[in-house]
């Protein structure tokens, strides 16, 4: 037996022309399964109308707010941390490549192992040169510069560079808690 538009008619509360309530009439002396459906539906709505309406224990929506803040920041952190390693895996890579190809040209320039050796020794002494260079004029420094200013003026230059700190540390420590950073 066919169950449509009959079973539409009983669950929803639209009203019915004759002609609709005429045929429902005739269908539910016939037809047992949708004269159960009605009577099961008519109990439903029955239940719906008798229980009261339920109210949200106190402080649920700042509690479900605070829970998609939570959410929303787990899902930023992940989101984060994977953009950091795909980030980190990128630049191995790229170095690794770079390290190839320039390993490769620098051992097509040279003859030998020993002209390598002996470029890297150079390079070496070079270096260590330089450093020394720099570490003598350090000194230099070291000793002449206390007399050039009076204990004064050290203060004042002391305060300056301890201010001009403490504004970058609170700087830095703003731009950490500025929303969308990690």
């Amino acid at each position: 037996m066919r169950h449509q538009p009959f079973e539409t008619w009983l669950l929803f509360d639209d009203p019915l022309t004759p002609d609709q309530a005429r045929a429902l009439d005739e269908h539910l002396r016939a037809c047992e399964t949708c004269r159960a459906l009605g009577h099961s539906w008519r109990s439903v709505a029955s239940l719906f109308q008798a229980s009261p309406d339920l109210e949200p224990a106190p402080g649920f929506a700042n509690r479900w707010k605070a829970r998609l803040v939570q959410e929303d920041q787990g899902v930023l952190t992940a989101r984060y941390r994977w953009q950091s390693w795909i980030t980190l895996i990128l630049i191995a890579n790229g170095v690794s490549l770079l390290g190839m190809l320039l390993g490769m040209t620098f051992f097509d320039t040279f003859d030998s192992l020993t002209e390598i050796l002996l470029v890297l020794v150079y390079r070496l002494t070079s270096l260590l040169t330089v450093i020394n260079i720099f570490q003598n004029l350090l000194a230099i420094l070291i000793r002449t510069i206390p007399g050039l200013l009076s204990p004064s003026g050290w203060a004042i230059l002391a305060l300056i560079v301890s201010s001009g700190s403490l504004l970058w540390v609170l700087s830095m420590a703003r731009l950490a808690r500025m929303p969308g950073r990690a």
